[in-house]
C-alpha cells in the first residue's frame, strides 16, 4: 500500500468529539530504529498505541506516518481497517515534529471540540488514562489539558479547537510546548499515577526499562 498524503478512509464527522492525532512520522534518531516497530509483549508498539487510542473515547484517530511508513503500516495489521482510524503521510517529517502536528490537524473532523496529540512512544499509556484527559476536557472545554506524572508535565496533550490556528503556525521540532508556556493560564494539569505511565522511549536503555514494566503490567 502506498501513502500519498491522503487519508485511507474518512470517518463520519462527530460534532463536539475529541480527535486523537497519533504522531509516528519521526526519524527516531536517538534510538536509531523506528520506535513504532519496537516489540512490547507479543506486538509492535504501533499496534499497542493504536489499540489504546481506538479503545478510548476519542471520536476519531488520525495516524501520521513519515519515516519507514510502509513498514510501520504493515505492522499495524488489521487495525488499518478500523472505522475510527484515518492514516496520512507527512512528506515533510524530516523538518520536525510541528510538520506532523500540522499534517494531522488537516484531517480532524469539522466540528471537533479538541485534539489530543499522542506521541506514540509511551507504551504504558492506556485507554483509561486517555479517557481521564478527555473527561477533564469535557468539564473544562476551554482549557489545554496536560497530564502531570508526579510533578512533571508530559504527554499526550489535549488542545481545544480554538487553538488550531495557532498550532497550524508552529514550525520546527518544538511541537506545542512553547504554546503551552505562552498560555499557561489556560492549562489544566491532570495528575496521573503511577508516574511511570508517562515514560517514553528515546534510547535502548529506556526500552529495556519500560519493557520490564510493560511485561509485569500485562501479566498481572
Amino acid at each position: 500500500m502506498e501513502l500519498t498524503g491522503q487519508q485511507v478512509k474518512e470517518p463520519k464527522p462527530t460534532t463536539g468529539s475529541v480527535a486523537g492525532i497519533l504522531l509516528l512520522a519521526g526519524l527516531s534518531s536517538r534510538l536509531g530504529f523506528p520506535k513504532a516497530l519496537l516489540t512490547f509483549g507479543n506486538q509492535p508498539l504501533i499496534r499497542h498505541a493504536l489499540l489504546q487510542a481506538l479503545d478510548s473515547e476519542l471520536g476519531q484517530v488520525i495516524l501520521v506516518l513519515g519515516h519507514k511508513k510502509l513498514e510501520i503500516l504493515k505492522r499495524a495489521g488489521d487495525l488499518k481497517q478500523h472505522p475510527k482510524l484515518s492514516i496520512i503521510f507527512n512528506p515533510d517529517f524530516k523538518e520536525g515534529l510541528s510538520t506532523s502536528l500540522r499534517t494531522g490537524l488537516t484531517q480532524v473532523n469539522p466540528g471537533s471540540a479538541g485534539a489530543l496529540f499522542l506521541l506514540g512512544d509511551q507504551p504504558l499509556l492506556t485507554a483509561q488514562v486517555i479517557n481521564k484527559l478527555i473527561r477533564a476536557f469535557r468539564k473544562n472545554p476551554t482549557a489545554i489539558i496536560v497530564p502531570n506524572y508526579g510533578e512533571r508535565p508530559g504527554n499526550p496533550v489535549l488542545f481545544p479547537a480554538s487553538f488550531y490556528p495557532q498550532l497550524q503556525r508552529l514550525s520546527g521540532d518544538s511541537g506545542g510546548r512553547e504554546l503551552i508556556k505562552k498560555c499557561v493560564r489556560r492549562v489544566q494539569f491532570i495528575p496521573i499515577r503511577p508516574q511511570r505511565i508517562g515514560w517514553d522511549v528515546d534510547t535502548w536503555e529506556d526500552y529495556e526499562k519500560v519493557k520490564k514494566w510493560f511485561t509485569g503490567l500485562n501479566q498481572s
